[in-house]
């Protein structure tokens, strides 16, 4: 699949929001700061993006609220803002985060799985048959892109250290991590994206490659937290119900997900 170079100029406001390259503190949406006194705050990691705002409506519903969702990093932004005195009603993020925020009081002493997602490679570039199929083609794959594209402190990190240390190419590769804008690629260049699938589906500037290989793969694990103080626990409870029960099924699979073990 070849990009020319326009499409992504274009693009790239959507890559930035929807693949977290910009580190999420700058990402635009809805902010629980600005929540009115009766909406249901949820601070939400953006690997479950797609899946929740496509049963918002419905979950407004259920909780008989209006329901106020802000997106970002699980271990960067959202943990920062939670640990600093942010309060909210639900919170979707990563077991790490959930156990660092119940250490530090921010948080009930429960938690729910949602949903797990494999973390996927996405290409940017002219790279037709690039196989990324096994440990030994992706390797070979990364260490001859143009760059290598991932969020530092995103839902996928787990996996792309553990791609990177089994590889033994931390040091080899031209990462891209750190770099804001977007990589320029000449002819015959390509970029790899590692990031849930559930961002890179949706993502229109990328084509999927599919999951990074099962020996390398560290799946993303989406858990419900309520805050510790939250305005009205009752329908916090009830969101986080809502979600584990069938409504969202479709949503999640849509996007590369599945449900999570404790809803099954």
């Amino acid at each position: 699949m070849k990009f020319v170079a326009g499409v992504f100029q274009v693009a790239l406001p959507l890559m930035l929001l929807q693949s977290g390259l910009a580190n999420a503190q700058g990402v635009a949406g809805p902010k629980v700061a600005d929540a009115k006194p009766f909406d249901l705050r949820v601070i939400a990691t953006a690997a479950i993006r797609d899946p929740l705002d496509a049963v918002l409506a419905q979950a407004r519903q259920v909780v008989s609220h209006p329901v106020v969702v802000e997106y970002g990093s699980a271990r960067g932004n959202l943990k920062d803002k939670i640990l600093g005195g942010a309060d909210f009603e639900v919170a979707l993020l990563l077991p790490d985060v959930n156990e660092e925020l119940l250490k530090q009081d921010k948080i009930l002493a429960e938690s729910h799985e949602i949903a797990r997602v494999n973390v996927g490679i996405g290409l940017r570039g002219d790279a037709p048959d690039l196989d990324v199929s096994t440990p030994a083609a992706l390797k070979n794959a990364m260490l001859n892109a143009r760059s290598i594209k991932y969020a530092p402190t995103g839902a996928a990190i787990l996996t792309v250290r553990k791609v990177l240390a089994t590889l033994g190419i931390a040091d080899s590769i031209k990462d891209s991590s750190r770099e804001r804008g977007q990589v320029e690629l000449g002819p015959h260049e390509y970029e790899l994206n590692l990031y849930p699938l559930s961002e890179i589906i949706p993502n229109k500037a990328m084509k999927n490659l599919g999951p990074v290989t099962t020996e390398l793969q560290v799946p993303v694990i989406i858990s419900a937290v309520i805050g510790k103080h939250p305005n009205d626990e009752k329908a916090a409870r009830a969101l986080v119900a809502f979600l584990q029960g069938p409504a969202i099924d479709r949503a999640l699979a849509g996007s590369g997900m599945i449900k999570g073990a404790e809803a099954r």
